[in-house]
């Protein structure tokens, strides 16, 4: 229960995405993000043009260094000596929301998301709303993981392959499935 509130404290209430003109849309969007003034939209759509083109160049990489400097300009807080596999995606429109602690791996095909908004439509059935992805030091987040809003993993942990990680995991633990839960603890030296 404690584990529930800590999540829900941290998660920033958004609109729900509504279908309407490109314009209206534009602006709200560039409101949300803190975009302001007659400028508003167009330095956000810059900007949001500018993180897109890094990532699609960040998947075309062949090596893990020049992806985690392209994730990093978009806004991604990295750490020392992480590797960064083929076809990751980080948050595409809230990139600065998602951190990565030394010495982690994410293998590949994964998606890690900082938001979640539902159409207006399904307003009474899902939140809509943002929250921060902490992934901490020396975690190794195996091939096809999907990581949702507002998860912490803790140091030294291991997230299986095809994971669906959607609440917190402790230090030290191997997770698996969907919604991945705690296999067992690992016995391993400090982090």
């Amino acid at each position: 229960m404690k584990e529930a509130n800590k999540q829900s404290q941290s998660r920033i209430k958004v609109p729900y995405t509504r279908i309407e003109p490109l314009g209206d849309r534009l602006k709200k969007a560039a409101k949300e993000h803190g975009y302001s003034g007659w400028l508003g939209k167009f330095r956000f759509a810059f900007n949001m043009a500018a993180r897109f083109y890094f990532i699609v160049i960040a998947f075309l990489m062949p090596y893990s260094g020049p992806r985690i400097v392209l994730h990093r300009l978009r806004g991604v807080k990295i750490g020392k000596n992480v590797m960064i596999g083929f076809n990751v995606t980080i948050d595409n429109i809230y990139p600065e929301l998602v951190s990565i602690g030394d010495g982690s791996s994410l293998a590949g095909n994964n998606l890690i998301l900082a938001h979640s908004k539902p159409l207006e439509y399904h307003k009474g059935l899902f939140d809509s709303y943002v929250a921060p992805v902490v992934i901490g030091r020396n975690v190794w987040v195996t091939v096809g993981v999907i990581i949702l809003a507002g998860v912490t993993i803790g140091d030294g942990s291991i997230i299986t392959a095809g994971s669906v990680v959607t609440k917190n995991i402790p230090p030290h633990s191997l997770a698996a499935g969907n919604p991945a839960k705690v296999i067992k603890r690992l016995d391993v030296g400090e982090a």
